[in-house]
């Protein structure tokens, strides 16, 4: 499903980056789409897939050992200096959802890191860390407005504002949050901060999360929760390349090997027009 006034990139331009000929950058913006299986009725699955500015929906890559959806993510893209991004966004179109009614994040697993030298995905450094920062709950914030000087309430809004935080170890901070509730046409697009630590080593980083609605019909969950998935970030000054290397090691070949050259490619043309983009 596209929305109006968005540019797509698709599969030729994506050959034609691939092939070393020049492709004019415009704004650059993608989302984790989010989808229900049945429509916003009891017992429909969420599902996740790409929107935005690359020609990904129905075929990103999928981790071999998971069989998880694998989506891109590139550091540097925000004024806030090249430990921000708020890509990949989240986005469910209207009649995804019922009003009112929330998606929330929930972290899994832990931080993998591709290691250069050893040329193969490993626990990320124990210094380095990728935060996300979900939703503070509305009433944490208004204890704290109302007893600005109250250590639990600190402590509390503390807790929530420091973000997710994904490392080799565990996750640290609160294990889920809200992304956005849905609104009068059953839509929302919402983008959340990404925070690479400023102790992280340049490279390749890998996390998981899976997406779930508190949603409840006579005291049972309306929505099943989505698969989980992945998002593969680059840390800026990094040669895309190396993100190409360290998606390929984790890619079964596809069956038509030139269209998995051409997805791999168009990873790398993301990841150069969001650098672009930020530099005009």
């Amino acid at each position: 499903m596209n929305a109006p006034g968005v540019l797509k990139l698709g599969r030729a331009a994506v050959l034609l980056a691939g092939l070393g000929l020049p492709l004019q950058a415009s704004a650059v913006h993608y989302d984790v789409e989010i989808r229900t299986s049945a429509g916003p009725v009891a017992g429909s699955r969420l599902l996740v897939d790409f929107y935005g500015d690359l020609d990904l929906a129905e075929g990103l890559p999928v981790d071999t050992a998971t069989g998880y959806k694998i989506f891109p993510g590139y550091f540097d893209d925000l004024e806030g200096g090249p430990r921000l991004t708020n890509d990949p966004g989240f986005q469910a179109f209207p009649g995804t959802l019922l009003p009112g009614e929330a998606i929330h994040f929930r972290a899994l697993g832990t931080l993998e890191y591709w290691d250069i030298a050893a040329t193969g995905w490993s626990a990320a450094p124990a210094a380095a860390g990728i935060r996300l920062y979900g939703g503070i709950p509305g009433d944490v914030v208004l204890n704290y407005l109302l007893n600005p000087f109250s250590p639990t309430a600190i402590a509390d809004y503390a807790y929530w504002a420091d973000g997710t935080r994904y490392s080799a170890a565990d996750i640290q901070g609160p294990v889920s949050a809200i992304i956005d509730d849905a609104k009068s046409n059953g839509a929302f697009h919402a983008h959340l901060d990404w925070e690479l630590d400023a102790a992280s080593l340049p490279g390749v980083y890998l996390l998981t999360l899976q997406l779930w609605s508190p949603v409840e019909l006579n005291g049972m969950a309306k929505y099943a929760d989505s698969d989980p998935f992945m998002i593969i970030f680059k840390s800026a000054g990094v040669q895309d390349s190396l993100l190409v290397d360290a998606l390929r090691a984790r890619v079964a070949p596809v069956p038509e090997p030139q269209s998995y050259l051409m997805l791999l490619a168009g990873l790398a043309l993301v990841g150069g027009a969001v650098r672009r983009r930020m530099r005009r």
